[in-house]
């Protein structure tokens, strides 16, 4: 009987050892998922920033054509 006791102490130790270790694992896997979502709202910041500076030079691109248009006009 006392076999069975003390493999099961040993057993019960191992286990809460591992209840440790998972509680670790969780701890990373949750600063992974918030260094993940950063640089995910990263790339999307950097997108939209390509996509303004485009719009802008498209805008700049139609006024110099209308300017350039319009001193030709009344040249």
């Amino acid at each position: 009987m006392e076999t069975i006791e003390r493999r099961l102490d040993e057993v019960l130790n191992a286990v809460n050892g591992m209840r440790s270790e998972v509680a670790d694992v969780k701890a990373d896997v949750a600063e992974t998922r918030e260094i993940v979502k950063a640089w995910e709202a990263v790339k999307t910041g950097t997108k939209f920033v390509k996509w303004l500076g485009a719009l802008a030079a498209a805008v700049a691109a139609i006024a110099l054509a209308a300017k350039a248009g319009w001193h030709m006009l009344f040249k």
